[in-house]
């Protein structure tokens, strides 16, 4: 997690213990939508007050994949092969990138036999393997049916 996710996080955690709820909305409005799938203030309003709280570290997957730091895919994305590429290409030399454009492709749907990402990205991991590369997988099922964000970094 980078130190700007770190701040937007414990700014968010402060403005709600302040009450600021509207702010925090307007500020973030984008990845609340996405975490929580509220689509006005209102519907935050309505979350917060209930809930009264955010989960830290699902807030911060969240905040990473808005700052583009990892890749935030669906546990029913279908084929994200492409997604998954374009994420990388900005992250790993294009040699890496070549070479993992001709690996299988990535359907992601955790319903089917092999359908979950840590399983479809093996292949992508065995090339990486032998780099400086590792790819990293985390997974969300707190405010949705599952999310994963994927993150390629040095070793």
């Amino acid at each position: 997690m980078s130190a700007q996710v770190r701040e937007d996080v414990k700014r968010i955690q402060e403005m709600l213990s302040r009450g600021e709820y509207e702010t925090i909305y307007h500020q973030y409005a984008s990845v609340l939508q996405t975490m929580l799938f509220v689509q006005s203030l209102e519907e935050w309003l309505d979350f917060i007050r209930q809930e009264g709280a955010l989960e830290e570290e699902p807030l911060a997957l969240y905040l990473s994949a808005w700052r583009g730091e990892c890749l935030l895919l669906g546990c029913y994305q279908g084929d994200a092969t492409q997604a998954v590429l374009d994420h990388l290409k900005d992250k790993l030399p294009a040699e890496l990138g070549e070479r993992l454009s001709d690996l299988p492709p990535i359907v992601i749907d955790i319903d089917e036999v092999n359908g979950t990402l840590e399983k479809q990205i093996i292949p992508y991991q065995n090339v990486l393997e032998r780099t400086d590369f590792r790819l990293h997988v985390d997974f969300e099922d707190i405010y949705c049916a599952g999310a994963y964000f994927l993150s390629a970094s040095p070793k």
